[in-house]
């Protein structure tokens, strides 16, 4: 019996590891036999007191979804803004990233897609993809399943990383728009999807369902970078599982509220549509969905002013979303 009898074929997994490194622009003397190198008096010679940044995010269902319709040109963009906007709430650098692609049966096609957007995204976060895993698990995972995972490391100056005890009474939020749902809420999007049978090529206002529902996840580390270089941050919430309410209680203190006016952004037509197909409550949309805001930053008062400028400068898309009042820790939407 040979090893391919049993479900793992090593010359395919081969093939794409020549794959990645043909398409691979970000990263070509780093990577090693068995490991990446990292020179590190290059990269913090520009700071005072550095400290690193690391986090690790899936896509979660949304992969199923891309399945079912034959969508995947995007997902990488997924799996890397998941990864690199978790440290952009630090204002972090994206310095590397790694991944990890596990199938029942490594399918060339499907993972080419997959490894070629991650890398495209990486590109646009400013990071290089120093390596990665890839598995195949035969009876682990159901057949024509797959699952990645990634993994990054940035950098910030020790001074410029908010803290809850920073946020006060008084302060102002700013959020920054979604490019969609991103990833988050995609178990509940495939039941209203499949009860009600809804057609990938449907028309939602000047793109198909399939595209609204499968937008690539935007990725903020180049504005907030720039952002938090040029001003102080008091909070930085990446609005994810959990929603706005979930993900903005984790950056307060115990003294304050934040309020949030719901009619103060411009929310996407899709969050309405899933509400009224799949009869969901707005409390329960705003606990699962981004309802149009992907990033909220906390500024102080004095500083808006001239962040406004800067932003609308830079053509960045922003809305003042609401404030910080007196409370105890807590969201509430208005």
């Amino acid at each position: 019996m040979l090893y391919k009898d049993s479900g793992v074929n090593i010359p395919r997994a081969e093939k794409l590891v020549k794959f990645i490194k043909k398409i691979n622009r970000t990263s070509k003397k780093n990577i090693g036999p068995f490991a990446a190198e990292i020179e590190i008096p290059g990269i913090i010679k520009d700071y005072k007191n550095p400290v690193l940044l690391v986090s690790t995010d899936g896509i979660g269902t949304k992969i199923d979804l891309a399945l079912q319709w034959n969508y995947l040109d995007f997902l990488g963009y997924d799996l890397v803004g998941m990864c690199v906007n978790d440290i952009a709430t630090a204002g972090a650098k994206p310095l590397f990233f790694l991944d990890y692609y596990a199938a029942s049966e490594l399918r060339l096609g499907i993972a080419k897609k997959v490894l070629k957007s991650i890398v495209n995204a990486c590109e646009e976060a400013g990071c290089i993809l120093v390596g990665g895993e890839t598995a195949e698990l035969p009876g682990l995972l159901s057949r024509d399943r797959f699952d990645v995972a990634g993994f990054v490391v940035g950098i910030q100056e020790k001074e410029r990383i908010p803290s809850p005890e920073r946020v006060k009474i008084g302060d102002i939020l700013i959020g920054f728009p979604s490019s969609g749902l991103h990833s988050n809420g995609y178990s509940l999007v495939r039941k209203i999807v499949n009860k009600l049978n809804l057609s990938p090529e449907m028309k939602i206002d000047n793109a198909t369902l399939k595209e609204v529902l499968l937008a690539p996840t935007r990725i903020y580390s180049g504005i907030m970078s720039s952002i938090f270089q040029n001003f102080e941050i008091h909070g930085a919430a990446h609005i994810t599982g959990g929603g706005i309410p979930g993900n903005l209680k984790r950056v307060l203190n115990q003294e304050v509220c934040a309020v949030i006016d719901k009619g103060n952004w411009k929310m996407p037509s899709i969050f309405n549509k899933l509400a009224k197909w799949g009869k969901v409550p707005e409390e329960e949309m705003y606990s699962v969905f981004n309802m149009g805001i992907g990033f909220i930053l906390i500024v102080d008062k004095s500083s808006v002013q001239e962040l406004e400028m800067f932003l609308k400068e830079r053509k960045e898309e922003f809305y003042i979303i609401g404030e910080i009042t007196k409370g105890s820790g807590n969201v509430k939407l208005i």
